[in-house]
């Protein structure tokens, strides 16, 4: 499990106006973590970048969408294509505003050219709610998870919780009686019910490593690739037409 000295710096997803690239803030808090963990790197990369190589718009992305984008086009410092405050509206956001859009694209392939990236989810929606956060606990001593829930219920214990439709992709990265989260709202760090719809784990490795070891930890009993297409095809067809909104 990620303890908190981990954590990449606190970032808001609504500055001057809603994003709505939380599934691209989220999957890239995750690489961070992992970066950090496996290569003693800290690194902050573009949320905006993701966005616009996922094609994201008002309304949201789906995690598959977002995770492919970045296997196909890689990622890129914050520094080259910030979400500053000059930004005034969604359309400039999801725009190569004040960058210079061909060295972006060059920086993401350079990425690619030195690392792996894979993504799978972790359980079906329909599996038993006990077999799910089994699934959670064995995961998350691996890999941090991205998550879906509903932004934001607080009850009485001061744990969130789940009570209508999930709309919100998040990152969690330890589990104790509940779920350790680090979201892009404030507060930053909380706690929530391990009642996740949909959950992602992440495999990240330098590419000569990549070879010698190219699997998740624990494996899976079936071939990634297809298990990915099997979920993907069968359990998660209603969320791409849900995209996760905040």
């Amino acid at each position: 499990m990620v303890s908190n000295d981990y954590l990449p710096e606190k970032e808001k997803q609504n500055i001057n106006f809603e994003t709505y690239n939380c599934v691209s803030f989220g999957t890239l808090s995750a690489i961070e973590v992992l970066m950090f963990r496996l290569f003693k790197e800290k690194v902050n990369y573009s949320d905006r970048f993701v966005g616009i190589m996922a094609g994201t718009k008002e309304g949201g992305n789906d995690p598959n969408t977002v995770c492919e984008a970045i296997r196909k086009h890689g990622l890129i410092p914050e520094e080259m294509l910030p979400y500053s405050e000059d930004l005034k509206n969604i359309d400039e956001y999801y725009s190569f505003k004040g960058a210079n859009k061909e060295d972006c694209l060059k920086a993401g392939q350079e990425w690619l050219s030195k690392y792996e990236f894979l993504h799978e989810y972790v359980f079906s929606p329909n599996e038993p709610k006990e077999e799910k956060i089994k699934k959670i606990i064995l995961s998350l001593q691996f890999s941090i998870l991205g998550v879906s829930v509903e932004a934001w219920i607080l009850d009485e214990r001061g744990v969130y919780i789940r009570l209508g439709q999930e709309n919100h992709w998040t990152v969690a990265y330890n589990q104790k009686q509940f779920t350790g989260i680090f979201d892009t709202y404030e507060p930053f760090l909380k706690l929530a019910e391990q009642d996740f719809s949909y959950v992602k784990r992440f495999h990240i490795a330098r590419k000569e490593e990549a070879k010698k070891n190219d699997t998740f930890y624990p494996p899976k009993e079936t071939n990634w690739v297809l298990d990915l297409i099997k979920v993907f095809w069968l359990a998660f067809k209603e969320l791409l037409k849900k995209p996760f909104k905040k």
